[in-house]
């Protein structure tokens, strides 16, 4: 699993078309070519996993000031 971390963003999660269509929102698996992450899981567990090649990701909150 990769140690860098990323923002959650437009480029990386299906955020625009949730909002267009009620979908589930994702993040894209950085690691895989179609792997996704639900945004539900990563709020609701400690060890949200893609869809597709199971990387276990951890949602972090930080302050920004």
């Amino acid at each position: 699993m990769s140690s860098t971390s990323d923002q959650l963003t437009e480029e990386n999660t299906n955020a625009f078309a949730h909002r267009i269509a009620g979908d589930s929102l994702v993040y894209e698996c950085p690691n895989c070519e179609f792997g996704e992450v639900l945004v539900t899981e990563l709020i609701e567990a400690d060890d949200a996993r893609c869809l597709d090649c199971g990387t276990t990701y951890r949602l972090c909150v930080e302050v920004v000031e």
